[in-house]
This record gives C-alpha cells, sequence and structure tokens, in this order.
C-alpha cells in the first residue's frame, strides 16, 4: 500500500530561486511546480496571455491539494525612484507578476481540497523600508487585497487563505528608525519564514484566514 501523503506538506508553486528554493526545502515540499517567465515581447501580449491560460490550464489539470504555498519572489530589481521607472520596466516589474501571480493564487485557491489551506509568500517592504522599492510593494499589496477576497469566498468550504509577508530580500542598509524588537531581523527563510508558514497551514491556524502574517521580527 502507497505511504499517504502527510496533508501538512504543502504543494510549492514559486520561481526558482536561491530563497524560493530554501522555503521548499524548509517546508520538505517534494511537489513543485515552476510558473512559466515573462515572454521576451515588450507588453506581452498576446504571447503573455496565452502563457497565462496555459498556466492556468496546468494547474487546473492537478489533482486536487490538501495545502499549497504560493511564492511570489522573484529575481529582485534594483531599487529605483519611481519617477524613473520607464513603461516597460513597469510591465516587466509590476504587470506580469500581478497577472502571473492572481492567475496562480486564484487557480491555487479552487483546487485546494475543502478544508484545506493556501499560504502566499510576498516581499514586501514596510512604509519605513519601501522608498525605491514602488513595483514590490504595488504587486504586493494586490495579492494581499487578493488573499482576503479569496479567503470570504473560498470559507464556505472551509479553505483558508492567508499571506506571509517578509523583507528578507529588501532589508536596506542601514536600517532608518527604531530597530526591531527582534535581533534576528530581517529573519531567514528556512526558520521565521517557513515558521509562519508552517503555522498557517497547521490545525492550530483553523480559525486564521484573510490575514497577512509579517514574518519580519516586528519592524
Amino acid at each position: 500500500m502507497a505511504p499517504v501523503p502527510d496533508p501538512r506538506i504543502p504543494t510549492f508553486v514559486g520561481a526558482a530561486t536561491d530563497g524560493g528554493d530554501a522555503l521548499a526545502r524548509a517546508l520538505g515540499s517534494e511537489a513543485i511546480l515552476r510558473p512559466p517567465a515573462m515572454p521576451a515581447v515588450s507588453g506581452w501580449d498576446p504571447i503573455g496571455h496565452d502563457a497565462l491560460a496555459a498556466w492556468r490550464f496546468a494547474l487546473d489539470e492537478r489533482p486536487p491539494d490538501d495545502a499549497v504555498v504560493v511564492c511570489t519572489w522573484t529575481d529582485l530589481p534594483p531599487a529605483a525612484a519611481l519617477a524613473d521607472i520607464a513603461p516597460d520596466t513597469w510591465r516587466a516589474q509590476v504587470e506580469w507578476p500581478s497577472a502571473l501571480w492572481f492567475t496562480t493564487l486564484v487557480a491555487a485557491a479552487e483546487r485546494c481540497r475543502d478544508g484545506g489551506s493556501v499560504v502566499a509568500v510576498v516581499e514586501r517592504p514596510v512604509t519605513l523600508d519601501a522608498p525605491g522599492r514602488a513595483p514590490l510593494v504595488a504587486v504586493a499589496d494586490g495579492l494581499l487585497n487578493l488573499v482576503r477576497s479569496l479567503a470570504a469566498i473560498e470559507g464556505a468550504r472551509g479553505v483558508r487563505v492567508n499571506a506571509v509577508t517578509t523583507e528578507v530580500h529588501t532589508v536596506p542598509d542601514p536600517l532608518l528608525g527604531a530597530v526591531p524588537p527582534l535581533a534576528t531581523f530581517p529573519g531567514r527563510v528556512d526558520v521565521e519564514v517557513a515558521g509562519a508558514v508552517r503555522l498557517l497551514l497547521s490545525d492550530d491556524a483553523a480559525g486564521v484566514t484573510g490575514t497577512a502574517f509579517a514574518a519580519d521580527c516586528g519592524r
């Protein structure tokens, strides 16, 4: 008889980055799904829409999951003033990631079994650390709103949808303002971030949905 998969070990959906791979390993994920790369054309239309449609179809064809972690970490763009961001850069750093991760998160929630759990992990600098990071903040805030919306929609099936926000990739040097309460700021992927994800996937968080946990050591 084949062993029954542990429902607390999630399917991991994320690009192949050092941080994402470290998180998948820390969570024990064996099913790792890689999203499509942004098409190498200005505006990515209509090729981009075809890529997203094919990705959505591939996700829909998978068996339902008990737990899914959707990680939006990609290669971090350099910090830049909002006024200096060209339209093609905005499309690459905001429009495509938003369309990709919105598509993925909606599909993950729909494919999650009744009573299951979905967690989105997203880089989101706090206000004090946000200058130069407008594209990241725009994508993150959109995803957090989508998490709340999906939690309301899927809650009737007992599916919980939450988010974990981090600053592991955007910690400024030097820090401005007060020192974070915990000296481990900005935290580690395999410790603070993975721990927050495991908590949200666990039965101990049975009453938690539509919430964003900031695994940022109190920043």
